[in-house]
């Protein structure tokens, strides 16, 4: 076995001069840095939204008033037919109805 005490200690690494005196500037250095990264993501990340939020915003503005004179039209095409054409439209559809089922049934029996 090995006879630890009997070694021969030698130290197997350096340290550069002042490193230790120089390591907590370097450390907040690198700190500023990462900080100066972090505003730059959040900043580029809320403009973005911006854009979306103001684009959104544009594309629904300029769509919804062709809609609404869509419907606007449909209603002033509705108003104008009198009630008695709707009624009589709807009884005469309901009418040939229950005269086709008759027919049908008649064939069939």
């Amino acid at each position: 076995m090995f006879d630890l005490e009997n070694l021969e200690k030698t130290e197997h690494y350096q340290v550069p001069e002042n490193y230790f005196d120089e390591l907590p500037g370097r450390v907040m250095q690198n700190i500023k840095h990462e900080q100066h990264k972090r505003r730059t993501i959040i900043s580029s990340a809320i403009a973005a939204v911006a854009v979306i939020a103001i684009a959104a915003g544009v594309f629904f503005t300029y769509n919804t008033p062709t809609q609404n004179a869509d419907i606007t039209q449909t209603q002033q095409l509705a108003a104008n037919i009198e009630e008695e054409e709707v009624l009589e439209s709807v009884a005469t559809d309901y009418y040939s109805e229950e005269l086709a089922m008759m027919d049908y049934y008649h064939y069939m029996y």
